[in-house]
């Protein structure tokens, strides 16, 4: 069977636009912030952004709602032997409190803004107060909001 350098080129255009064109925005994807604020971690009446975090493709790592320090969970303290495993949380509320996100609405004129994906709302993180530069709303995982 022969094929043409044609279909050849148009076949490998279309691999590549499939394979790198759609990349996800990141959403979800999990992160730890470097600053974990010390003698116990973060408030869970609190939302933290860290918008310089480079583990997210969004540049934008959320705690909301979290207690505690999410560097280390009950899990993996458990399993290397650790002493004080009661005091880690669970991994699975890591995992839906600690996350990347992203700007979704704004009131800032000319500021980038992304769609939230499935499982995600815009929810209203920072007034205006916070400044233009990251005042507006984030994607928040549909799970944590009650």
């Amino acid at each position: 069977m022969r094929f043409s350098s044609k279909r050849f080129l148009l076949g490998t255009l279309f691999l590549t636009f499939a394979l790198v064109g759609c990349e996800a925005p990141g959403v979800g994807d999990p992160c730890v912030p470097e600053a974990i604020p010390e003698g116990g971690g973060f408030n869970e009446l609190e939302v933290y952004l860290e918008t310089s975090s480079v583990q997210c493709r969004t540049r934008v790592c959320m705690v909301y709602e979290f207690a505690g320090d999410p560097s280390e969970s009950f899990e993996a303290c458990d399993a290397r032997g650790g002493a004080d495993c009661a005091a880690k949380p669970l991994q699975a509320d890591i995992d839906a409190r600690v996350f990347c996100t992203c700007r979704c609405d704004t009131t800032t004129q000319g500021a980038s803004t992304c769609e939230c994906p499935s499982g995600f709302s815009c929810q209203p993180i920072l007034d205006e107060e916070a400044g233009p530069g990251i005042a507006g709303s984030y994607c928040v995982r549909d799970s944590t909001l009650e």
